[in-house]
């Protein structure tokens, strides 16, 4: 019955397979060292995973502790009436963010020196124009900041520097902007006070406007007649002085008045003299009636002649006396007359140059016509006047319109909101499947090299290649197993990665690890030491053409060309979907690969039949024990 089991093919081939396997793992019995050297190499796809991932796991949560100086040397500037020290207030922003840390300093120099010596990261000098630089936003990129660092001392300080700067453009840049929205907001509220200012003035204006067009049209009624009457008027005192008196007239006038007066004074000296002949005559009659009366015969005719000349004489004397009284009042008339034509004439002669006077001042007629049309004209005016201002307020808005919001929101309106559809927790994670894809690979190189691919006991020199090949390949299989459990512990337990489900992330690094296996087993197998070369030179290509650094995309045309070619493309690949969902949770097609590649290898394994047979006693692992 057993010969009979042994001349089945298959369970010849299970039989040889185990026999070699056996063999193989006999020599942990027989080398001791060998299952400390085992056990090792087992953790190392685990520890190399863990050193790395632990040593870029979140840097960003420590940048606090990277020594940053800041140097303000801002003397502010005064914009619209307001002091501003966007320096001080960058800077006191930046201390109370921590995002590194910082620390104050006064001599740009000393912080560059210091930044030359490594004693600082970087440094961000801000300069003593910033304020007046920046602010008013002149040209863009007024206001400096510079941030000095140093790529030789750390590369990747410099690079958290580059990243910081152009982070810090953008906070200041927002601060300038809340600080310029302030003031449209102040401009704006101050704008609508004087709007409503405006607008009550243009009321009053077209209040204004409508008692001037009444005014207007009274005044040009009025502008009419006066024009009319200054026509009467002119016409009136050109009249009037064609007809006064000439000065010699008046002069005439005046002469025959005081002439007048002198006769009559005269009058009355003559009237006084026969007034005093009368008198004598009266007497010399009345003597003569008295002497005559005696003288015969004739004496009283005489006498009674002499009577009635004496009674004559009386009579004449009182006549006289009457004229005089007369005269006198005549003088004293004359008199009168005589002053009151002096007035008269003087008055004529103030009239006559009045006058003159008022007839050269008074306007031509057409100047008067001009005049009376004038109102016509103003009456245009005010009409157009009234509409302009009809005009201005169509234009005025209705309300001041004041500006909603804050400066705050004004100068940052606008804030993109990120969709993460395959979100990861941190840089630790995000790089855990290109680390794990290389410590996997890095455990099966190892594994491959504990045990002598290509030397078998002389006992199994007849089992059939595949059973060679296969048996050959399983005790390495077996530590990358190791390997691969402990690496997913480690990943679990140890970083504490978030694994939405445990079964097909296993899964996918157990096809991971053993596909690698295979991979280098094929190397080994076919070019010997040799192979051991090449693998390493397999991982540093497929690290830079994985696409688990940076996009594929950024790399070179060679690594693009290869990317899809490599095992480790689609290890990284299944890594993301079942880690972070990435490619919409689709695993299996990129697992599927991984499998096919880990079959492919060990398929052209078995068609290497080079193998170095030795003796039992000379069996012996690949490293030394």
């Amino acid at each position: 019955m057993h010969s009979m089991s042994h001349s089945n093919p298959v369970s010849r081939f299970v039989h040889s397979t185990w026999r070699i396997v056996r063999t193989d793992l006999s020599l942990f019995r027989r080398f001791p060292r060998l299952v400390l050297a085992t056990a090792a190499i087992a953790l190392v796809p685990a520890l190399y995973a863990l050193i790395y991932l632990s040593s870029v796991w979140d840097p960003n949560a420590k940048t606090n502790t990277l020594p940053v100086a800041i140097v303000n040397l801002d003397q502010g500037f005064n914009y619209n009436g307001r002091m501003n020290n966007v320096g001080a207030e960058l800077a006191a922003d930046l201390v109370r963010e921590a995002s590194f840390g910082y620390r104050s300093m006064d001599d740009a120099q000393a912080a560059r020196r210091a930044v030359q010596l490594g004693t600082l990261a970087f440094a961000i000098i801000i300069p003593k124009d910033f304020s007046s630089s920046a602010l008013p936003g002149v040209q863009p990129g007024g206001g400096k900041v510079a941030v000095i660092l140093s790529e030789g001392n750390n590369y990747a300080a410099a690079g958290f520097a580059r990243r910081f700067a152009a982070e810090l453009g953008h906070q200041v840049n927002e601060a300038l902007n809340e600080k310029r929205w302030e003031q449209v907001l102040v401009s704006s509220s101050g704008s609508g006070k004087s709007l409503e200012r405006l607008k009550a003035a243009v009321a009053q204006l077209r209040a204004g406007a409508n008692t001037l067009n009444d005014g207007v049209g009274k005044y040009k009624a009025a502008a009419g007649q006066l024009a009319g009457g200054l026509k009467q008027l002119s016409s009136g005192v050109r009249e009037l002085e064609a007809k006064l008196p000439a000065a010699a007239e008046l002069d005439t006038l005046k002469a025959g008045t005081q002439r007048l007066t002198l006769r009559q004074r005269e009058l009355g000296a003559g009237l006084e003299q026969i007034q005093a002949g009368s008198r004598k005559l009266t007497e010399g009659a009345s003597q003569m009636q008295e002497q005559t009366a005696a003288v015969p015969f004739v004496g009283e005719q005489i006498a009674a002649g002499a009577g009635e000349l004496a009674a004559g004489g009386a009579k004449l004397t009182d006549g006289l006396a009457l004229a005089l009284d007369a005269n006198a009042r005549l003088q004293r008339g004359g008199a009168k007359i005589e002053e009151g034509t002096g007035k008269l004439i003087d008055g004529l002669s103030a009239l006559t140059v009045g006058v003159r006077a008022m007839s050269d001042k008074l306007p031509e007629n057409t100047r008067l016509d001009a005049f009376g049309r004038s109102g016509e004209d103003l009456a245009k005016g005010a009409a157009k006047l009234r509409s302009g201002i009809e005009l201005v307020d169509s234009f005025l808005p209705s309300t001041p319109g004041k500006i909603d919001g804050s400066a705050r929101g004004l100068a940052d309106s606008v804030e993109p909101t990120l969709e993460v559809l395959a979100p990861v927790a941190n840089n630790g994670s995000a790089f855990a499947p290109n680390m794990v894809a290389m410590a996997l690979w890095l455990g099966a190189a190892m594994a491959v090299f504990v045990f002598n691919a290509s030397v078998l006991s002389r006992e199994h020199e007849h089992a059939s290649t595949f059973a060679k090949t296969l048996g050959k390949f399983a005790a390495p299989s077996l530590l990358v197993l190791v390997q691969t459990l402990l690496t997913l512990l480690m990943l679990l337990y140890g970083l504490g990665i978030a694994v939405p489900n445990l079964l097909h992330f296993a899964l996918s690094m157990l096809v991971a690890g053993q596909a690698f296996l295979a991979i280098v087993y094929l190397l080994v197998r076919a070019f010997g030491d040799a192979g051991k070369l090449f693998a390493v030179l397999l991982l540093t290509i497929q690290l830079a053409a994985g696409g688990g650094v940076m996009p594929i995309e950024l790399t070179g045309d060679f690594f693009q060309t290869v990317h899809e070619w490599l095992p480790f493309s689609w290890v990284i690949r299944t890594f993301r979907a079942n880690l972070f969902g990435a490619f919409d949770k689709e695993w299996i097609h990129a697992w599927s690969v991984v499998l096919l590649s880990g079959v492919i290898a060990l398929a052209l394994a078995t068609a290497v039949t080079r193998w170095k047979t030795v003796d039992h006693a000379d069996y012996k692992p690949g490293i030394e024990t």
